[in-house]
């Protein structure tokens, strides 16, 4: 695989868009999750600490000087690995809830599409040069597998666990990839 070393500016932009994109879905998920937590205080003070960590992660991107010790090096088709491997989650999650909706099985689309969604960051880990994404890959997979399994529970549990799993995985990743870079 032919690759190239990003520049400075380059690397800073993809690490601010990784820690960004990871405080705005893990966000979502929260928020997929959170009818577990019914319409009273405990959903709306869920949904602040939740905020607050999504918005605490995007302000300290450029307050945290990366640690990364070496060149971000990137395949030289690193941009269309990228909207292969998107296009790729995108028509898996739109035939999943097609599937999902005609059996009349929607309890599982809160896990199957967190399972979907973790399988497509294994692949943007070496596209990025970014290993913590295969690490994010495996916890959502988790978090998918585990909403799958509480779905016979109902689509509200099953979205809470794959909603709050989810959620953990991707601020926990954008935490280290704003500590890394």
């Amino acid at each position: 695989m032919e690759t190239f070393t990003a520049p400075e500016k380059m690397s800073r932009d993809m690490r601010r868009n990784g820690v960004t994109i990871c405080a705005f879905f893990g966000l979502g998920w929260f928020i997929g999750g959170a009818g577990q937590l019914g319409d009273g205080a405990p959903y709306w003070i869920g949904l602040a600490l939740a905020a607050a960590v999504s918005i605490g992660l995007v302000v300290a991107v450029p307050r945290v000087e990366s640690a990364r010790e070496r060149p971000r090096e990137l395949p030289k088709d690193w941009a269309r690995r990228y909207g292969i491997w998107i296009g790729f989650e995108v028509v898996l999650i739109v035939a999943a809830i097609l599937v999902l909706r005609a059996l009349d099985l929607t309890a599982f689309l809160p896990g199957t599409i967190a399972a979907i969604v973790g399988a497509h960051f294994i692949p943007l880990a070496p596209a990025f040069d970014e290993p913590k994404y295969r690490w994010t890959g495996y916890a959502m997979i988790i978090a998918g597998i585990a909403g799958i399994a509480a779905g016979p529970g109902g689509v509200v549990l099953a979205g809470a666990v794959a909603g709050f799993g989810s959620a953990a995985a991707l601020w926990a990743t954008g935490a280290a990839v704003l500590k890394r870079g």
